[in-house]
């Protein structure tokens, strides 16, 4: 990964006109703050100091690690996290969003250890894209995994169309991901490229 590959991203989804980029403890204390402000259930500076949330980030990393154990994080997804935390993009016809533990978590975008959250035999959950193709399907929604355990390849993004499942179950796919094929793709290399497409596409990626 190059190091301005994230910030190329997100640079690019901060122009969009419907998106929202968090912000995480590692962009300092006056911008996490000014962020966390426009939470609805902090509507004034809270009273607890700048080093609480920077232990609660590293304690949800934690429970990350010891959720994905014996895989880990790759390094640009855990660069995204400390630094943005999570990112929404919304459009008459998607809504897309990472999941994350940014200030904004659980306003914006899902938590990423929260009720929707998902890991599997070495796939964590990263992301959602809800659309609405009104002609054929009505809505439907991908959700998008990180391959941390080289089941297709290692720190891949695989699409998983959650309406092609059928009788399956997410964890059918992932016990076999090869039988399972007619229901997901791999999207990227890695998840670097994943947040490109995502500012490429306007968070629709080719599902539209």
């Amino acid at each position: 990964m190059k190091p301005n590959q994230i910030e190329e991203a997100i640079e690019q989804i901060r122009l969009l006109p419907n998106a929202q980029v968090d912000c995480g403890t590692e962009q300092g204390q006056a911008h996490f703050f000014a962020q966390l402000r426009n939470h609805s259930s902090t509507p004034v500076m809270p009273e607890l100091p700048f080093d609480w949330y920077v232990t609660e980030t590293d304690k949800c990393l934690v429970q990350i690690e010891n959720l994905i154990r014996p895989y880990s994080l790759p390094a640009d997804y855990l660069s995204f996290l400390r630094l943005h935390g999570g990112i929404t993009i919304s459009n008459e016809d998607s809504a897309f969003a990472s999941l994350g533990f940014g200030p904004m978590a659980e306003e914006w975008y899902p938590y990423l250890v929260g009720r929707v959250g998902y890991y599997e035999n070495g796939f964590l959950k990263i992301g959602v894209l809800r659309f609405r193709n009104p002609v054929e399907h009505g809505f439907l929604y991908v959700s998008f995994f990180l391959d941390l355990g080289n089941r297709i390849q290692r720190h891949c993004i695989i699409g998983v169309s959650m309406w092609q499942l059928g009788e399956l179950n997410l964890q059918d796919v992932f016990r076999e991901p090869q039988s399972c094929s007619f229901c997901w793709s791999m999207i990227a290399d890695s998840f670097a490229e994943w947040l490109q497409i995502a500012a490429a596409t306007e968070g629709r990626f080719r599902y539209l």
